[in-house]
């Protein structure tokens, strides 16, 4: 039997179409979500960085402006007194004390605030406390015509001494002895400088005077502030 060809129904090709590959595409969402993240993280890490500038500058400027303020800030509101050795007639008179420089208030940048006072030449003490205690004195010394014939070699000493009646006496709180110069036949005068600072627990009342070498009272520097004493609360 003869079947006809061409009659029967022609079989149907099935395509399979595919959908384009959203690879690519997914490949770039993800290059854009990354990017948008970095670019949050680049904003974020600017904003931060000109935050902690901007904090930073702000406390330097505090940090600055508290210490100018603490170095301009009058001293008058200071517990403090500063005295300079007697100009007009000398660092030294014999008629108002034998080893003790006259202290005077009213000359070379002197003052005194905050309750401590000058009595006598000596410094007294308003309140219990913690305070710092300096003192300087400048000698100019002929080490031809200032020294005696039987002396070699000149020394130089100055001390601050402290009064309390917690003892009933005075006591040094510190002093310093320098060699200051060698026999000579030079006419040249010899400076030199003593300076004594350093801190200490005083009482209400306590009093505070120097005491430098008699010898040399007459040979201490007296003009631009050369020789001073001073205390001030810490």
């Amino acid at each position: 039997m003869m079947m006809d060809l061409e009659s029967l129904p022609l079989p149907q090709e099935m395509v399979s179409r595919k959908k384009p590959s959203s690879s690519k595409s997914g490949v770039w969402r993800v290059c854009g979500v990354l990017l948008a993240v970095a670019l949050c993280a680049a904003t974020a890490a600017a904003v931060c960085f000109t935050l902690n500038r901007n904090n930073q500058e702000g406390g330097n400027e505090q940090r600055l402006t508290l210490r100018d303020n603490l170095s301009k800030e009058n001293v008058t509101s200071k517990v403090a007194i500063h005295l300079s050795a007697c100009i007009n007639l000398g660092a030294y008179d014999p008629n108002v004390s034998k080893n003790n420089l006259d202290w005077k208030l009213n000359q070379d940048g002197a003052f005194v605030s905050g309750g401590l006072k000058l009595v006598d030449r000596e410094i007294i003490i308003p309140n219990d406390g913690i305070y710092f205690i300096y003192s300087q004195v400048s000698f100019h010394i002929s080490c031809k015509n200032d020294m005696t014939e039987d002396q070699e070699v000149m020394h130089v000493s100055h001390a601050v001494l402290h009064y309390s009646d917690f003892f009933g006496s005075y006591k040094p709180l510190f002093s310093a002895v320098r060699s200051a110069c060698v026999r000579s036949n030079t006419e040249d005068l010899w400076y030199d400088t003593i300076y004594l600072g350093a801190a200490f627990s005083l009482r209400a009342g306590d009093r505070l005077r120097t005491e430098t070498t008699t010898e040399l009272l007459p040979h201490v520097e007296t003009d631009n502030g050369k020789t001073f004493f001073g205390v001030f609360a810490l």
